[in-house]
């Protein structure tokens, strides 16, 4: 139960760093948004995806790989030199590479991001090295149990620098331009990376071993989540290229004002999620408890999870229209029903984030490869046909659809992993999708929120006959260091909750 109040206090201080960066992201997308107009914005936004390019398709790929290898050798070792040292050696080489193949391409791939001047190209390549760094410092952070300082560069220091860059434009200290807000982004990073790097002891990845062992595990684990990243960018971008090439870049900047408020909430709900689940799963696996998997985090954590996340995603759904009236303005209110399509999918989207500790800690990579690749040509498929006949909110069903099957698809191979058969999860993804529905109907918005604060109490009773809180869920509760007042709280829900 060690790990479980680590992890609890973890899990909280990453949800309020979350919450505290939210606003700062809105500011800074308001200030873009409004002062960049529709177009620019878009273009900000090919040019931050030229730069994920290259990051996605020869990077990313070995994220998991530190947090597999690094963790296990930090529990033994009490260091990651190997791990560092072989990540460095892998993903140098694919820069290398990548960066290549990207030069060959270089004059259609400006002229498709509208780019005039040569030099941006450099800026681009500097861009994805940066993002290499980046990537790198924080999953260490990760694995030497340094989840606060974590979730606070990567959410909320992040965003303050970037919403500090933002407010020179309104006080025109400097004059708002498109590279210009590129700029701040980079800027943004460079210091999350010092700040980050200035935490970690030196002795924890110096002096570097290179190990051969170790490069040839790294490189069959993450072989398979190359391919993934290649599907995750063009899951992630498709449906921007595919408006660009269709429409213009005015319909590029609505539908990524819907998009960027999506990733926000994808963060607020998942990633603090996955920062503290992945050592709780590391921990159960390496000691072979796997009992405790099953039974404590499938069956009964992640069905809560779902649920919770029902009722937020839904009341973001109901109260989109304002929110983005005061977020964007006029000019993006066609972002609001892609918005609503795109917001959905997020309680879908909470069981894969539930799922990926599990995937990490198993080697389950073949299965990310086999649902990358698929869902990566599906979302093609879907968008050129949709965007092509219904428009931007065509984009938004593809991506529906991509961010929901495949966590159901996670569900049904993880519970068969391990021979469960409780699908209650499912139940209040469902029940989001009906809420959707009902508010991008043209009904008054009063019916619109009576019913669907129906519809999630009913929910509700229906789940306590499926056992979703039960009061032994009160034995955990008193089982982690929580002041009195929180944990009277959670105990007087969860007797409420559970079934008589």
């Amino acid at each position: 139960m060690k790990e479980l109040k680590k992890s609890f206090w973890d899990f909280i201080t990453a949800n309020v760093m979350i919450v505290l960066a939210v606003p700062l992201m809105i500011i800074s997308e308001s200030i873009q948004a409004r002062y960049l107009g529709p177009e620019n914005y878009g273009k900000v936004a090919l040019f931050l995806g030229a730069i994920l390019i290259l990051y996605s398709f020869g990077l990313s790929w070995l994220r998991l790989s530190i947090i597999r290898f690094g963790k296990e050798e930090f529990i033994k070792e009490n260091h990651l030199r190997k791990t560092t040292a072989d990540f460095f050696i892998i993903s140098l080489f694919s820069f290398f590479v990548i960066s290549i193949l990207f030069y060959s391409f270089k004059k259609p791939i400006l002229d498709f991001l509208e780019i005039e001047k040569v030099y941006l190209f450099w800026v681009i390549i500097f861009g994805a090295f940066i993002s290499l760094i980046k990537l790198f410092i924080l999953e260490v952070l990760k694995v030497i149990r340094l989840i606060k300082l974590y979730t606070f560069l990567f959410r909320l220091a992040s965003k303050l620098f970037i919403a500090f860059g933002m407010l020179l434009f309104v006080l025109s200290i400097i004059g708002i331009s498109v590279i210009y807000v590129i700029y701040i982004y980079l800027i943004s990073d460079i210091l999350v990376i010092i700040i980050a790097f200035s935490f970690v002891k030196p002795k924890y990845i110096l002096p570097l071993r290179f190990d051969e062992v170790l490069i040839k595990k790294m490189i069959i684990f993450s072989l398979p989540l190359l391919f993934n990243s290649w599907s995750s960018y063009v899951i992630t971008w498709v449906d921007t290229y595919v408006i660009k090439y269709y429409m213009t870049l005015e319909d590029v900047g609505i539908y990524q004002a819907a998009y960027k408020i999506l990733n926000t909430f994808k963060s607020f709900f998942g990633m603090g999620l996955v920062a503290i689940s992945t050592p709780i799963i590391m921990v159960f696996k390496t000691k072979g408890e796997i009992d405790k998997i099953k039974n404590f985090y499938i069956k009964r954590l992640i069905p809560q999870v779902s649920f919770f996340a029902m009722i937020l995603v839904s009341l973001i759904i109901i109260f989109s229209n304002q929110m983005f009236h005061i977020i964007y303005g006029d000019e993006f209110n066609s972002s609001i029903i892609v918005f609503k399509i795109l917001v959905a999918s997020v309680s879908f989207t909470m069981i894969a984030y539930g799922f990926t500790a599990i995937y990490t800690a198993f080697d389950l990579t073949k299965m990310i490869f086999y649902l990358g690749l698929s869902s990566g040509i599906f979302n093609i498929i879907a968008d050129i046909f949709l965007v092509k006949y219904i428009g931007i909110a065509g984009a938004a069903i593809a991506s529906f659809l991509v961010f929901s099957i495949v966590p159901i698809i996670w569900l049904f191979y993880i519970n068969k992993y391990f021979g469960v058969t409780r699908k209650l999860a499912l139940l209040f993804p469902l029940i989001t999708v009906i809420i959707m529905l009902i508010n991008i109907t043209n009904i008054y918005f009063m019916i619109k929120l009576f019913t669907s604060l129906f519809l999630i109490i009913t929910v509700f009773l229906i789940s306590r006959r499926f056992n979703l809180f039960n009061k032994k869920d009160s034995g955990m509760i008193n089982n982690i260091s929580l002041p009195d007042p929180i944990k009277n709280l959670f105990v007087r829900f969860i007797n409420f909750a559970s079934r008589k």
